[in-house]
């Protein structure tokens, strides 16, 4: 049985591998420094593209945002689960894959930490369905993006399609 539970982990952080970036954790300080570029007001949505261990969902709630994250490890899912359970008003963690499932209505911010070769695959997932709102990026430049501004490795772009 043991064995049998090993091979599923293995095999849930290979699918995750193959779908998208690696899990590495976002330090709490680049999480604050992303939550001020995005300047999104309180009660507006956000949401983290591979949201891991939920950090930025928790600081996000933490500043009275809507929080949406999409993770497709099941485990990481558990943890942000529970990180964010005194928030679980405004966190909403999904478990999936980002490619598949679209941005919640009404975004008005996104961050995401991927990059290599899913960067100009994501490029065109926020040009087809960020609709006017802002994106950081943490340590890649999105192609097709504009730069507004950067700081601390993060990259602050703002989408310009509109309805």
């Amino acid at each position: 049985m043991i064995e049998l539970s090993i091979i599923v982990i293995v095999l849930l952080i290979a699918v995750s591998l193959f779908r998208g970036a690696p899990y590495v954790p976002t330090q709490r300080k680049q999480v604050e420094i992303a939550l001020d570029l995005l300047q999104v007001q309180p009660g507006e949505v956000v949401v983290d593209l591979g949201s891991g261990d939920g950090v930025f969902l928790k600081a996000a709630a933490k500043r009275g945002l809507i929080a949406y994250g999409i993770e497709i490890n099941p485990l990481l899912c558990m943890i942000a689960w529970l990180r964010c359970w005194q928030y679980r008003r405004q966190v909403h963690i999904q478990w999936g894959d980002m490619w598949l499932m679209p941005l919640p209505p009404h975004t008005k911010g996104i961050f995401v930490f991927s990059g290599g070769p899913f960067i100009a695959r994501l490029s065109r997932k926020l040009i087809s369905e960020a609709k006017n709102c802002k994106i950081v990026s943490y340590g890649f430049h999105l192609p097709d993006f504009i730069l507004i501004t950067a700081k601390a490795g993060l990259n602050l772009y703002r989408s310009s399609n509109t309805d």
